[in-house]
């Protein structure tokens, strides 16, 4: 086999892990000599899993929310930790357009349970840094990045308050169409 196709299929293997939800199509012409071109064509297909937390949060700042209203509002509560992450349906309370503790955790039955039944509470040191008004603030339809005593970060995800539709990012055309001669 000629090193350049070795090098082009040490590449491939190399890069493959690191392409995430994305089909990359690259012809490529290889010359042995100067009457053989042999033509290659790489196709990679590979899934990465964005973890919930991720996914929330994307979808949150590409869409955008409006603003969440007083009341007991259905959240998705996005844990990560040492161990992954993870995320749980629940509710809440908001007044005055700030959270209102406590948090609960809704349950298989559809039952809610406050989080202190869970042993989930906040790190003492984290919320003794910040003002009620920083801790308890909603923005964009999410609560600020949150430390739990178990080491884990969160964040509450106000889904229902997610804007529909949402401006995306035109995707640019082929330059041979964006540029005529």
């Amino acid at each position: 086999m000629p090193p350049k196709i070795k090098l082009l299929i040490a590449l491939i293997i190399f890069l493959t892990p690191m392409v995430v939800r994305s089909q990359v199509t690259d012809t490529t012409h290889i010359k042995h000599d100067s009457t053989k071109v042999d033509t290659i064509k790489v196709v990679v297909d590979t899934v990465v899993k964005k973890d919930c937390y991720t996914e929330y949060y994307d979808i949150m700042k590409t869409k955008g929310a409006k603003t969440v209203t007083d009341g007991m509002q259905q959240v998705v509560i996005a844990l990560k930790g040492p161990n992954g992450c993870r995320c749980f349906l629940g509710q809440i309370e908001v007044v005055g357009g700030k959270i209102k503790p406590p948090l609960q955790f809704q349950q298989d039955d559809g039952q809610y349970r406050p989080v202190t039944t869970l042993g989930k509470k906040l790190e003492a040191a984290f919320v003794a840094s910040m003002t009620p008004e920083e801790l308890y603030a909603i923005k964009d339809g999410m609560s600020i990045v949150f430390r739990t005593s178990d080491q884990e970060y969160g964040r509450l995800f106000f889904y229902q308050f997610a804007n529909k539709g949402g401006a995306q990012n035109k995707v640019a055309p082929s330059a041979a169409e964006l540029i005529k001669e």
